[in-house]
């Protein structure tokens, strides 16, 4: 199953077309819910792994595919581009990890649990707070003009 989707998004690469991509990746993320399914682990440390390969592979291959016909207006961006993507395959493989971090707390149970859920909802708060901050920003920024 792997092999076709690997097969299936090389094609879609070489004819350059967009949509197939996410039926490969798909099939990508089949073959790892097989192997889950079939080897049984109590819980696999490789999830962010795999699942910050299968953004950072999605996000280049539509790079790659909407870059061919583009012309960049400025140097540099298919470069920032990259990055941007690589910045986001790092923040999503943190973020798998934290979450595999919290059920593992969960699993055990006790104290930990308790200052997990503490530390999220004071977290939670904080998000909600800069939120509104930004849109009265945008919003003294809009009346301005």
């Amino acid at each position: 199953m792997g092999a076709v989707a690997t097969v299936g998004l090389a094609v879609t690469l070489a004819i350059g077309r967009p949509g197939p991509i996410v039926g490969a990746l798909a099939l990508l993320g089949g073959a790892y819910a097989v192997i889950l399914v079939i080897d049984e682990p109590p819980l696999d440390g490789r999830a962010a792994i795999v699942g910050a390969a299968l953004l950072t592979i999605g996000e280049l291959a539509h790079l790659s595919v909407e870059a061919r016909p583009a012309v960049t207006e400025e140097a540099g961006a298919a470069a920032r581009r990259i990055a941007a993507v690589a910045v986001l395959a790092l923040c999503a493989l943190g973020l798998g990890g934290a979450v595999l971090a919290v059920v593992d707390v969960y699993r055990t149970g006790g104290i930990a649990i308790e200052v997990v859920g503490v530390a999220a909802a004071a977290g939670a708060v904080g998000l909600l707070v800069l939120a509104a901050r930004e849109a009265r920003a945008g919003e003294e920024r809009d009346r301005v003009k």
